[in-house]
């Protein structure tokens, strides 16, 4: 899933998951929120961090190209 999708299904049913994908992955939540919200870039080494501290949740693909995956392929 993209940031965007991560953040909609996780924000309000568990924020903290959120949370803790950020830290493991060496980033904040407020940069997160960024990303997933406003179209914040992400260079390649923070994608595949998000990568892999949300265990593949969110592709390193669709953290650099959200554009490609659009809502209704959650």
């Amino acid at each position: 899933m993209t940031p965007t999708q991560y953040y909609k299904t996780y924000f309000h049913i568990d924020r903290g998951k959120i949370e803790r994908v950020c830290a493991e992955a060496g980033t904040n939540f407020a940069n997160f929120q960024q990303i997933a919200l406003a179209g914040g870039s992400v260079g390649k080494v923070l994608a595949k961090r998000l990568s892999l501290a949300s265990k593949n949740e969110m592709s390193v693909l669709e953290v650099l190209y959200p554009e490609d995956y659009n809502e209704s392929a959650a």
